[in-house]
C-alpha cells in the first residue's frame, strides 16, 4: 500500500467522523487498540467547569479460538491461548463549561501467549500509550438533554524501542505499547428521555498511527459504539452497548508484507454494563465484553471474552461562593 491511500485517509478523517453515525452500526470500528485497552467506565461529552474527574479501571481480557476469515480453525495454530491485565486511569478537566481536556496513561501487568505444542508461555510487560485529548461542546441543550461533542488527540508512546527479554525481541503482540505516535478523532451524540429514565449515546472514534522507528505501521483503527443507559433502582443503571471495531492491516515499509497479513479484522460485540453512583460523585462500573460476530484477515487467535471494573470521582475545583453573614 502506497504513502498516498494512507495520507488520503487522515484528509478523510473529520469527514468520516461525520458520516460513519449515519451508516449501518454493524459495519465497522476498534476500541481496543494495542495501545490502550478501554475500561469500564464511559467517559464521555465535557465537564462542568472547573470540575476534576479521575477515573481508574481493570481490564482483562482472554482469547483461545483462532478465526480465518470468519469461521473458526485449528489449521496451523501455534498458540493454545493468550491474555492480558491491564491497569489505566484518566484525568479529566473541565476548562470552561465547553472545553474539557483529557490525560491517560496505562499499564500492562502481563501480556502472555501460551504456545499449543509446548509447555512454554511469553510475557511482555509495562506502560502503554499515553494520551492526551481535547473536546469541545458543539451543541448542548441542557434542559432537553441534547449533547453534540467533538475531539481530538494525540497518542504517544514513552517507548520508543520494542520490548527485550534476554537479548531477544519479544514478537509484537505482546509488546506494551506501539513505540509510535498516532492522532485520532472523536465524535460524541447524547439524548436523554428524563421521564422515562432512559439515555441513549454514542461514541465514534477514528485512530490513525504513524510508523515507528522499524518502519512499521499498525493498521487505522475506526471504532462506532451505540449505548442505550436505564435507570433500574435508586442510584443503579444498566448500560447496554453495542460496539463495532474495524482495524486495517499493518504495514511494514509502506506495504502488507509477510509479516503483516495476518493483521486487521472486522468484530462485532456486545457489553453489559452495572453502574453504581454514590453522592451524585462516586461512580463503580463493571461490564463484560462478548464478541458476537468475527472476521479476521489471515489466520488469527481472537478475542474470547473481556471484563473489567472502574471507580471514578469527580472533584470540584471552583471556588466556593462565600457566605455573607448578616450583621
Amino acid at each position: 500500500m502506497c504513502i498516498s491511500l494512507r495520507e488520503n485517509r487522515f484528509r478523510l478523517l473529520f469527514f468520516i467522523l461525520f458520516y460513519i453515525h449515519f451508516i449501518p452500526f454493524v459495519a465497522k470500528s476498534q476500541c481496543c487498540s494495542t495501545g490502550s485497552p478501554v475500561g469500564a467506565a464511559v467517559n464521555v461529552g465535557v465537564l462542568s467547569r472547573n470540575t476534576l474527574r479521575v477515573n481508574l479501571y481493570y481490564r482483562h481480557s482472554y482469547s483461545d479460538t483462532y478465526y480465518q476469515d470468519d469461521h473458526k480453525t485449528t489449521e496451523l495454530t501455534s498458540l493454545k491461548k493468550a491474555y492480558y491485565d491491564f491497569t489505566g486511569l484518566i484525568l479529566g478537566y473541565g476548562i470552561t463549561k465547553r472545553l474539557t481536556a483529557e490525560l491517560d496513561f496505562g499499564y500492562f501487568f502481563d501480556k502472555t501467549q501460551v504456545l499449543k505444542y509446548e509447555d512454554y508461555k511469553t510475557t511482555g510487560y509495562g506502560l502503554s500509550n499515553g494520551g492526551v485529548t481535547f473536546k469541545y461542546g458543539a451543541f448542548i441543550k441542557p434542559a432537553k438533554q441534547i449533547e453534540v461533542t467533538v475531539g481530538a488527540g494525540l497518542r504517544y508512546p514513552f517507548r520508543t524501542e520494542p520490548q527485550m527479554h534476554n537479548g531477544i525481541q519479544l514478537n509484537r503482540d505482546i509488546q506494551s505499547s506501539t513505540n509510535a505516535f498516532g492522532v485520532y478523532g472523536l465524535l460524541f451524540l447524547n439524548k436523554g428521555f428524563p421521564e422515562i429514565t432512559l439515555r441513549i449515546f454514542s461514541i465514534n472514534r477514528y485512530d490513525y498511527n504513524f510508523a515507528d522507528k522499524k518502519d512499521y505501521t499498525y493498521g487505522d483503527i475506526l471504532m462506532n459504539s451505540l449505548f442505550v443507559s436505564k435507570k433500574l433502582f435508586k442510584n443503579t443503571f444498566a448500560i447496554l452497548q453495542l460496539r463495532g471495531e474495524w482495524k486495517d492491516y499493518d504495514y511494514e515499509n509502506n506495504k502488507v508484507s509477510v509479516n503483516t497479513k495476518n493483521t486487521g479484522y472486522y468484530l462485532v460485540s456486545v457489553t453489559p454494563t452495572l453502574s453504581y453512583s454514590l453522592a451524585g460523585r462516586w461512580n463503580i462500573s463493571a461490564l463484560c465484553d462478548i464478541p458476537v460476530y468475527k472476521k479476521y484477515n489471515g489466520r488469527q487467535l481472537t478475542p474470547k471474552y473481556a471484563y473489567a471494573i472502574s471507580l471514578s470521582h469527580d472533584f470540584n475545583l471552583g471556588r466556593k461562593a462565600k457566605v455573607e453573614i448578616a450583621k
